[in-house]
């Protein structure tokens, strides 16, 4: 498949599962689950790691959605702040199609060789050369930030357990020494956050300075233009359900 039309079906696929119901989640998750086994099952692992590095974001969101959603409560107590049954409902959906666009990113778009997936960027964005921007310089940036994501993770990654064998040892210190906790973990959390950019400045700095040649970018077969199309009428189909 062309990397134009891979990203195509990519956007449109994330667009109708974030703001979508339940039906459009349930057929983004058969697309995404039949492709992703067929062609890309060593992804899982990556994708499943992902999720597990996520757990406390989609906590908060589940958190935000079952306070804040006015519905009928949980629990039949005539109490404020009593979390919701649509919050419950909603927050799920949500959280289920973030788990859902992780795993299509790891076939529709990590699946791309980095010069195609900029090429591709290249001819999406040729629109914006009529405002002035120069759509290959962002089509360079966007790809540079999806290639360093995996690097900062590692970084995060030690940085973490640096934090984790401190925290220990401070531990150990307040037994003895009885200083406030909260503030040590304050502090912890502070020179955590200052080593993270430390880190991240000097991977940027030491990056090799590597050459990119991007070639024309040819335009989809016309043929190819059927995903795409073919995605969206199925979409809408279910939406009318």
């Amino acid at each position: 498949m062309h990397p134009v039309i891979r990203v195509i079906c990519f956007l449109l696929l994330s667009g109708f599962v974030v703001f979508g119901s339940v039906y459009e989640l349930v057929l983004g998750l058969l697309i995404v689950g039949s492709v992703v086994l067929v062609k890309r099952f060593q992804s899982l692992e990556l994708s499943l790691r992902i999720i597990k590095r996520m757990k406390w974001f989609f906590l908060s969101i589940l958190v935000v959605y079952l306070w804040f959603t006015p519905g009928t409560p949980l629990v039949d107590f005539n109490l404020p702040g009593i979390p919701t049954l649509e919050g419950m409902r909603t927050g799920l959906l949500r959280i289920l199609s973030l788990i859902l666009i992780i795993f299509a990113v790891n076939y529709f778009v990590t699946a791309i060789a980095r010069t195609k997936l900029v090429e591709a960027i290249i001819w999406l964005l040729y629109p914006v050369n009529w405002i002035g921007v120069d759509n290959r310089t962002v089509a360079l940036r966007i790809a540079l930030v999806l290639e360093l994501i995996p690097k900062v993770q590692h970084i995060v990654l030690d940085i973490k357990q640096d934090y984790l064998e401190q925290s220990i040892e401070s531990s150990k210190e307040n037994i003895n020494t009885n200083k406030s906790f909260v503030r040590e973990k304050l502090s912890a959390a502070s020179r955590l956050v200052e080593q993270l950019f430390i880190r991240v400045v000097d991977e940027a700095i030491n990056m090799p300075h590597e050459k990119i040649t991007l070639a024309a970018s040819s335009n989809p077969p016309i043929i190819q233009w059927a995903f795409p199309v073919f995605l969206t009428g199925l979409f809408i189909w279910v939406k009318t359900l």
